[in-house]
């Protein structure tokens, strides 16, 4: 009896080890961030310009996803080497070579500021209040998901 114990808690036999194994599978076998298809790199960004995240936490999920990947885009590095925020957004299209875009509807942009509200007291949004952010954020919890998929080592 003891030895049947002792191997349900063995990382193998344990669903949720391979859970997230095979979440994180997916997520890079997904993982978007080339011109035409640039999803995961359009949310992020969007994240960090809506002030979701800041460039600390930005630079983070790079360099998670380096650490993660075995194939990563080569501007990921020239992101690593801006210093500024700002430097980052105004010449992302040079940077990148193109502009990541996250197909996000009003309604999900409003979710992510929830997000924002939850993380931060001092968060500020010109595209939402904190109450109506809060509501579209229950509207919309794939929002919420993906942003904890995204980010794993950030709390909200």
């Amino acid at each position: 009896m003891e030895d049947a114990a002792r191997a349900s808690k063995h990382p193998s036999r344990n669903w949720a080890y391979w859970w997230r194994i095979n979440v994180w599978k997916e997520m890079m076998e997904s993982f978007r961030v080339n011109k035409g298809d640039s999803e995961n790199i359009g949310f992020s960004t969007t994240c960090l310009i809506s002030g979701v995240i800041t460039f600390t936490e930005f630079k983070d999920w790079i360099y998670y996803i380096i650490d993660k990947s075995n194939d990563v885009p080569s501007y990921f590095y020239e992101i690593l080497d801006t210093n500024k925020k700002s430097e980052y957004i105004l010449g992302a299209g040079e940077i990148i070579g193109f502009y990541p875009d996250w197909d996000a509807t009003t309604d999900e942009l409003n979710a992510l500021d929830g997000i924002g509200y939850k993380r931060f007291a001092d968060f500020q949004s010109d595209a939402s209040s904190k109450q109506s952010a809060a509501t579209a954020l229950i509207r919309n919890p794939h929002v919420e998901n993906r942003f904890k998929a995204t980010f794993p080592f950030i709390k909200i």
